[in-house]
């Protein structure tokens, strides 16, 4: 078993809460990106690297408000100071949340027994976290930094309650598609995906006896109609998919880095699950990594099997100018 690297309780104000379509929970990519952003600030004697991550939420709260009693809930944006001319100034809406988290990232190149090492990483770890942000976030305060036990996961795991532990369902959603298309349904692959959160209800017309004379009912009976699957299921922003072949480096004008190649990429969507801790009984099934198979790179709890959506990328013309 592998050992983690036990980030708990950490205070993080002011971090993203819009992640592509979806809000309400920064997306994956932002906690990856953390811990590929700590490794890499690691010192280099340790000989340690950082893989994977587990996402516990604690508790969130959206800066969100509803400006009438009856309306929609809007982003609580910031106060900027007014322009030279006295007015306000224009900003792109942002949404921002409060969030308390714990983190069980991969440790590899631990040696066992290694006492010196565990210390060092630990205290290197408490000096560069205060440095770092969490997908754009403040951290505020940090409860414990400590090493998981091998063997120990279930106890690790329960140690983490009250909370709510983030797996990968898109497995759910290769399935719902396919149970669509064999039942005859032309259905797209957003809207399967919309039937994970959408609320839905369905009008069954009833007889009555004004029918028997030739007269149709206006009377119906509204069902729930149940979601594909069971469980808190929400949806994620997962990853990236390509959207262009690869470009040759200098090939396409105007990019940030002009030494390596260039892809076109659109955000990629998944469904996750809410699950409390306690239910797990091996935390490998919680850590979330990127998996690449082209045109796709996903976080993932499994390895990817099939992708939903194929992309042909002969439609795309490699002679057409990128200009910006």
């Amino acid at each position: 078993m592998s050992r983690y690297l036990l980030l708990k309780d950490i205070s993080v104000q002011n971090a993203n809460a819009i992640a592509g379509l979806t809000y309400g929970f920064p997306a994956m990519t932002n906690f990856l990106g953390f811990s590929h952003a700590l490794s890499r600030k690691l010192s280099s004697e340790l000989a340690i690297t950082l893989g994977g991550v587990a996402v516990i939420s604690h508790e969130n709260m959206v800066h969100a408000r509803q400006p009438k009693e009856w309306g929609d809930y809007v982003f609580a944006l910031t106060r900027n100071p007014l322009t030279q001319k006295g007015t306000t100034a224009p900003i792109n809406e942002e949404g921002r949340m409060n969030m308390t988290i714990s983190l069980l990232i991969e440790v590899h190149g631990l040696l066992g027994g290694a006492m010196y090492q565990e210390d060092q990483l630990v205290n290197d770890v408490e000096n560069l976290l205060p440095k770092l942000r969490i997908a754009g976030g403040q951290i505020t305060q940090i409860g414990s930094i400590s090493l998981t036990n091998k063997e120990e996961d279930k106890k690790v795991l329960r140690h983490l309650m009250p909370g709510f532990i983030l797996l990968d369902r898109s497995e759910y959603l290769t399935e719902h598609v396919k149970n669509k298309h064999e039942q005859g349904e032309q259905i797209s692959a957003f809207d399967a995906w919309c039937d994970f959160y959408k609320l839905k209800y369905r009008a069954t017309r009833t007889e009555s006896d004004g029918e028997e004379q030739g007269e149709l009912s206006n009377k119906a009976k509204w069902e729930f109609v149940k979601k594909p699957q069971m469980g808190y299921l929400v949806p994620i922003m997962s990853g990236f998919c390509a959207i262009s072949p690869l470009y040759e480096a200098g090939k396409v004008d105007n990019v940030r880095d002009t030494t390596v190649p260039v892809a076109f990429a659109e955000a990629a969507y998944g469904v996750g699950e809410w699950m409390s801790p306690h239910r797990l009984t091996n935390i490998d099934d919680a850590i979330w990594r990127y998996e690449h198979c082209e045109p796709w790179y996903v976080a993932k709890t499994k390895p990817f099997i099939d992708p939903i959506i194929e992309l042909f990328m002969d439609e795309f013309d490699e002679n057409a100018a990128m200009k910006f």
